[in-house]
């Protein structure tokens, strides 16, 4: 199954947990001073490597732009590889739980996605995907160091977990800005929906963890899972005081979200993420108890301009609003 149509522990407010291990071959430069020649190289001996998990092969060169971008959308290849696609590719499990990027800031990222907060799963399937690589693959790594990446700050464990949260409440009350304040000094980040550089949608953040150099690997998971549940409680607390506080006001939000997606004829990708995220919350509260929390799950993902686009024979924005309307009413 795939992550996003599922909810798994503290689904409420956890929608996915991902693991990414940085990983780079011995002898060979970064993939950023890689020659023409030896990208391909690499590329070659990544793919044969992979052969035991049976794993899609895509190409970025071959791939078209409007696929690229649902796999952005899907949270299974980085914005880097959208329109740099030269020697790049990924490698795709059918469930898409499993993804590996290659020749993006490294030569190696396997990233592994388990809906809910479920770190440790995802990281014992990120564990298991590097030992396959590994019986094929020399990575680079120092004794002192660890495993070496081309970005400092990745290097050692060359580890980044991370987890995507929905906090409606604690952005709507202002408190966002404290947690951010108080998750850097805790040596977490919290960043958009796809990852550094990019914005929160529909108030859905990411929270990762920063140190990977002189950390234990599954320290650093525990760390994050301890994190997670804190800012979920918290987050949990705020919607049952915002609830108390507004009387009716917050129950009408929900109810004309809930109207409009049922309703609407048009619906542009911000708008839909908006009340997306309204009717999540309202599941949450109890106030709507019709509307599975895993199908505003899918919802998320599938209504992303380029999943619409797929679906348009005429690729304009009235006509992408117009479809997306569709299926969400359908839904």
């Amino acid at each position: 199954m795939k992550w996003y149509v599922a909810s798994g522990p503290d689904g409420d407010v956890v929608i996915s947990s991902r693991i990414r291990l940085a990983r780079n071959i011995k002898g060979y430069p970064f993939a950023n001073a890689l020659s023409d020649i030896q990208s391909k190289e690499v590329l070659e001996k990544c793919k044969k490597a992979s052969q035991p998990l049976k794993l899609k092969y895509l190409s970025m060169e071959t791939t078209p732009a409007t696929k690229r971008q649902m796999l952005l959308e899907c949270h299974l290849i980085s914005p880097e590889m959208l329109n740099d696609t030269k020697n790049k590719a990924v490698l795709l499990s059918d469930d898409e739980q499993t993804s590996i990027l290659l020749g993006e800031e490294d030569h190696i990222r396997i990233q592994c996605m388990k809906p809910g907060l479920n770190l440790s799963e995802a990281f014992s399937l990120a564990d298991k995907t590097d030992d396959v690589l590994e019986e094929t693959l020399d990575f680079s790594f120092n004794p002192r160091f660890g495993y070496a990446t081309c970005c400092p700050t990745n290097t050692g464990t060359g580890l980044r977990a991370s987890c995507m949260l929905h906090l409606p409440a604690i952005t709507y009350t202002g408190y966002i800005d404290t947690l951010l304040a108080t998750v850097g000094k805790l040596g977490m980040t919290v960043r958009g929906v796809y990852g550094e550089g990019t914005k929160a949608k529909g108030n859905m953040y990411q929270i990762s963890n920063q140190i990977t150099l002189g950390i234990d690997e599954q320290d650093s998971v525990k760390r994050l899972h301890e994190l997670v549940k804190m800012v979920a409680e918290k987050e949990r607390n705020m919607q049952e005081t915002m609830e108390k506080e507004s009387g009716n006001k917050l129950a009408d939000t929900i109810w004309r979200s809930y109207g409009i997606l049922k309703n609407a004829r048009m619906l542009t990708s911000e708008e839909a993420y908006k009340l997306l995220s309204d009717m999540r919350l309202g599941v949450n509260l109890g106030i709507l108890t019709n509307v599975p929390i895993e199908l505003i799950n899918e919802l998320i993902i599938i209504t992303g301009p380029a999943h619409i686009a797929d679906k348009c024979t005429e690729n304009t924005h009235q006509n992408r609003d117009k479809t997306r309307a569709n299926i969400v009413r359908r839904k």
